[in-house]
């Protein structure tokens, strides 16, 4: 299996999800014409771009593996907490969620990124395997 293809569509499904939440949240896509709905909708995407990015700094395929299944655990979780902020348990301020959660994805991406980049210099070094 490739895994840059597949980092590639997770980051894809990511964000069509947040999109889909966002959309929903809105009551329809009308808030994509003004100003500062693209501007949100910027926002909300952007833990998904470092997503898609992270497959070009990562070329041992190990670390690469992990960056997919590390994807993958994020975009679930994250749709799971889109889905219990604004379905299951509706409140008046559900909307700061496209706020703060874009905010702490994207610091955990790259907090994730550098550790693992970190890894992969240290295993070019050696020339071994990541053994976690």
């Amino acid at each position: 299996m490739r895994i840059n293809p597949a980092i590639a569509l997770t980051a894809l499904v990511g964000a069509l999800i947040a999109l889909c939440f966002e959309g929903y949240a809105a009551s329809g896509l009308q808030f994509l014409s003004d100003r500062a709905g693209l501007l949100m909708t910027a926002w909300t995407l952007m833990p998904y771009v470092v997503l898609f990015a992270g497959r070009y700094f990562f070329d041992r395929h190990d670390i690469q593996k992990r960056w997919l299944h590390f994807s993958i655990f994020e975009v679930l979780l994250v749709a799971w907490i889109y889905w219990q902020t604004l379905v299951m348990y509706p409140d008046a301020q559900d909307s700061l969620i496209f706020l703060f959660l874009p905010l702490l994805q994207a610091s955990l991406n790259l907090m994730v990124g550098v550790i693992f980049y970190w890894l992969q210099c240290r295993l070019k070094q050696k020339g071994g395997v990541a053994n976690f």
